[in-house]
């Protein structure tokens, strides 16, 4: 294991053997809508030659070699929940049929098994209050508030009895990891096969835990406040209860991820984009408060991973003005790379051929559709922006199949 300034990460084999190139796919946030939007990048990228590395390490699903294969995954929120499909071995329309009720082998995935009702708890309810009163932080507001109207239950138990092979990210043939947040502190948290303890425990800002049950995990990565409760997951080497929401309030997308665990390619799939303006449809001023505030989380959310990419892109760029001031010098090559990697160490920054696949800007049709709808007009149109997506991204940035290929020793 090793330790980066950032935060802790897992060491180079994150406790599943990886192929060489291996191909992460980073899957974000926004309920059935990118639920949907995702399972459509996922259509693309199997009409693409993709294949998707899934089951157990006893019964695995693996591409021939020299294929195209997606065989590590990382999910927050509705990205979690698409990954553990992908890694039960569903077909993709049966993914598609579970939110339309129209799946073959498992139940429907829904409002029920979505929204699984809180019991009221009175007791727990009042010590609530009481313990505000003794802060002196007692407000009336804080009356009505019942500590989250729904929770993740009834996602953990679908996951579990009815979509994975196995409850355990180390009997997974492909490398999985889903992240969610830490409620009490400042933590990033990434569920996986793989942990970062070190001598001075888990890092502050981000650790990798490998002793949590994969539903468990899905659970704690889909709780988005105030509408979902924080989900508590009991640590089984403490036996404390440790709670978690959404892994998509602290940071989005995760693509660090793919680089803590030493993945070369990562594609990158996202519904955040900003609703751009069109005569058709006119200003969002006018749509109300309710649209104005997506708006602004579009564009938060948005505006952190641009942050990412242009840091990346200036890590990459400082790195090739080194390689180019060493040959004017002539310096070793041995000293040139050495430099390099002790610069990339320091900023812990590890290369990671990165597609990002998001909304076309003008796709406000997309952007309008709502994020909790299971009607199949809805899921439909938001497969087809997912695929279309993909096919754009591909169009733009053409190299990173052609890179990808180079590296297989194979043209598909």
């Amino acid at each position: 294991m090793f330790e980066q300034p950032i935060h802790s990460a897992p060491g180079p084999d994150a406790g599943v053997a990886a192929p060489s190139p291996s191909v992460a796919l980073i899957a974000g946030g926004g309920a059935i809508k990118a639920y949907a939007y995702h399972v459509g990048v996922l259509f693309a990228l199997r009409d693409h030659g993709f294949h998707f590395r899934a089951g157990t390490r006893w019964e695995p699903v693996i591409a021939p070699p020299a294929s195209r294969e997606i065989d590590t995954y990382v999910g927050s929120s509705a990205g979690a929940c698409v990954v553990a499909g992908v890694i039960a071995g569903q077909d993709l329309e049966e993914m598609r049929g579970a939110v339309m009720g129209e799946a073959r082998t498992v139940p429907r995935f829904g409002y029920r098994v979505m929204f699984a009702p809180v019991a009221p708890n009175p007791t727990r309810y009042a010590q609530r209050l009481w313990r505000r009163w003794q802060m002196g932080h007692l407000k009336p507001h804080h009356l009505f508030d019942l500590g989250g109207v729904v929770s993740a239950a009834g996602m953990e138990r679908y996951f579990r009895r009815h979509v994975l092979p196995t409850n355990r990210f180390g009997d997974l043939a492909p490398r999985v990891f889903l992240v969610a947040t830490q409620v009490n502190g400042s933590r990033k948290v990434v569920f996986g096969p793989a942990d970062s303890i070190g001598r001075d425990g888990y890092g502050s800002e981000c650790a990798y835990y490998d002793n949590i049950e994969i539903s468990e995990a899905i659970a704690a990565a889909v709780s988005l406040p105030p509408l979902f409760a924080p989900y508590g997951i009991v640590n089984p080497s403490t036996g404390k209860t440790f709670h978690y929401f959404d892994g998509e309030v602290r940071e989005p997308l995760s693509l660090h991820v793919a680089r803590d665990v030493r993945a070369d390619f990562a594609i990158v799939s996202s519904i955040w984009r900003p609703y751009a303006y069109e005569d058709s449809v006119g200003s969002l001023a006018q749509f109300g408060m309710i649209t104005l505030a997506e708006q602004a989380l579009h564009q938060s959310i948005e505006q952190k991973v641009a942050r990412d990419r242009t840091h990346t892109d200036q890590v990459e760029h400082a790195m090739e003005l080194i390689a180019r001031h060493g040959r004017e010098h002539g310096l070793a090559s041995e000293a040139t790379a050495k430099l390099q990697r002790e610069i990339a160490e320091t900023l812990g920054h590890r290369r990671v051929r990165s597609l990002y696949v998001a909304p076309a800007a003008d796709d406000a049709d997309f952007f309008f559709r709502g994020y909790f709808r299971f009607t199949p007009s809805v899921i439909e149109r938001c497969i087809e922006a997912g695929y279309r997506a993909f096919e754009s991204a591909t169009k733009t940035d053409p190299g990173f199949l052609e890179e990808l290929d180079g590296k297989l020793g194979t043209r598909n």
